[in-house]
């Protein structure tokens, strides 16, 4: 999962985590030099200044006067009266947007004519570089000695204008009202944990500790899943729908998500959770790992789209600090090739599998049948010589769709060509699922007789076609779909069919009807 650190009351990130092995290492590069630090700290030098009492009028609103008189040292790029006094303070962050934007830790004394990147406490990375005969930070100009000034605890640069807020992904997404939709989603996942052993304990009131700074770790699930869009060290490539765009996929697509009443979730709640999640589980891709992707695009959920031109279509780039949004009225993306796509389950997989009359073997195939599933297979052999293998197969991941269910069997033909006098299986099966009562009901396949599969070839038998799906079971504990297949050779064909059955797989194909 995403974990950031948050610190109430005054400050949004604790960076230690990050930064604490090279504390002592930029504490003595950026050392002050004690000829010419003031005694002030870095509050009391700001707010002596008055030309940045507007700065420092909002340090002290949002709590931060009291982290500039900590021990810990900073170094503040502070915007002067003139460069705030346009500024809008209402439409943005003050606190991760400005000043946190404008303030660094350790000593930065701006002495060095080679570029530096400087990491800021809300993340970003802002170059500091000297052009002209003066200093930049970012696009913002400064002069040295003249706009610094040393505390004891640190350094201020002022600055003649405010340096802009370059938002990365995930920040841009809480900034535009028009992607609101999928913003909820994303930011309702955060998760706040409160961390006793990182926060100050204060007295005991009531039988209870309470703490003077309290610290909470943030962690965010879909962050961890689909990638950190929220980090500025990573760069990312998103598809992002609008809010009409959102509701128009939202509405599709949760009908592909119909649960039945369940003691142990709420149908509801699940054809939400899922509905959302397949929605943007295919939104994200990484620039790092796909520099200049030409004929495919691999989401990071591992699912590859070729020739992706068209899931831009229509968009409008935005550019953020780490990476590109794509903001869209029209969600592109096939189901087939995103959450829709066909189920395989493998025979040889013991968890949902039960056989009886007979004992199960997973075997491994040789080199020269590269085509088999996962390359093992089932084999079932009776354990007696009049017994008929069963053996019966959950299905998860269904969805409420229409499907073509198909089994494949091998052979012994298939495994080794020069083997002869091969027999083939002769089967019938039983599928199982709750009908739109919710009640178990099964459907015999054939309906009447049996099937005798071709063991000259992989022979995937279809068990049932156009088959409609009510209920979904995605994301349930226990599938409530079965499969079950029937050798059924009676002991005067046993010369005939065989009753041993080698089994690959289980496959359901949805058909494309989006």
């Amino acid at each position: 999962m995403d974990r950031n650190i948050y610190k109430s009351g005054f400050i949004a990130l604790v960076l230690f985590f990050v930064a604490a092995c090279s504390d002592d290492y930029r504490e003595a590069h950026y050392a002050a030099d004690p000829t010419i630090v003031s005694e002030k700290n870095l509050w009391e030098t700001v707010r002596s200044i008055p030309e940045l009492s507007t700065f420092a009028g909002l340090l002290e609103k949002y709590g931060y006067d009291k982290t500039l008189q900590q021990p810990e040292s900073f170094t503040l790029f502070a915007p002067d009266n003139a460069a705030l006094s346009g500024l809008d303070t209402s439409k943005i962050n003050v606190a991760n947007d400005l000043i946190e934007n404008h303030m660094a830790r350790f000593f930065i004394p701006a002495s060095s004519r080679i570029k530096q990147t400087i990491p800021t406490l809300n993340r970003k990375r802002i170059p500091l570089q000297f052009v002209n005969d003066r200093f930049y930070f970012g696009t913002s100009p400064f002069s040295v000695p003249y706009q610094r000034i040393v505390a004891s605890n640190g350094i201020v640069h002022v600055l003649s204008q405010v340096e802009p807020f370059f938002p990365n992904n995930w920040e841009y997404l809480g900034k535009d009202p028009a992607l609101d939709s999928i913003r909820s989603y994303f930011y309702s996942q955060n998760k706040l944990t409160f961390i006793p052993e990182a926060s100050v304990p204060g007295s005991i009131v009531d039988g209870k500790q309470t703490y003077l700074d309290s610290v909470f770790q943030n962690s965010n699930p879909l962050l961890s899943r689909l990638g950190y869009i929220n980090r500025e060290d990573s760069s990312y490539t998103m598809i992002v729908p609008d809010n009409g765009a959102w509701e128009a996929a939202y509405t599709r697509i949760k009908s592909y998500f119909v649960y039945r009443a369940n003691p142990f979730f709420n149908a509801d709640s699940m054809q939400r959770a899922r509905t959302s999640y397949a929605l943007v589980q295919d939104l994200i891709f990484s620039n790092t790992l796909q520099k200049a992707p030409h004929d495919s695009l691999v989401s990071t959920s591992g699912n590859v789209f070729f020739k992706p031109a068209y899931l831009f279509d229509g968009s409008t780039s935005v550019t953020t600090s780490n990476g590109k949004l794509y903001i869209t009225s029209s969600l592109r993306i096939d189901p087939l090739d995103s959450w829709h796509q066909s189920l395989i389950v493998e025979a040889e997989r013991t968890k949902g599998r039960e056989n009886t009359l007979s004992t199960p073997y997973s075997e491994r195939i040789s080199a020269g049948t590269r085509s088999i599933s996962g390359g093992r297979y089932l084999k079932l052999e009776p354990t007696t010589s009049t017994g008929n293998p069963t053996v019966t197969f959950e299905i998860p991941g269904v969805l409420s769709d229409y499907y073509d269910v198909y089994c494949v069997f091998l052979s012994n033909k298939v495994l080794n060509p020069a083997a002869s006098g091969v027999k083939p299986f002769k089967v019938y099966f039983n599928l199982s699922y709750p009908d739109t009562d919710g009640k178990t009901t099964t459907l015999r396949s054939p309906l009447t007789g049996v099937v005798e599969t071709q063991p000259a070839k992989i022979d995937t038998v279809l068990v049932a076609a156009d088959h409609k799906f009510n209920y979904a079971n995605a994301g349930e504990e226990t599938a409530n779909v079965t499969l079950r297949v029937i050798s059924n050779v009676p002991r005067t064909e046993t010369t005939i069919y065989s009753r041993e059955l080698l089994i690959d797989c289980i496959l359901l194909k949805p058909k494309k009807k989006l």
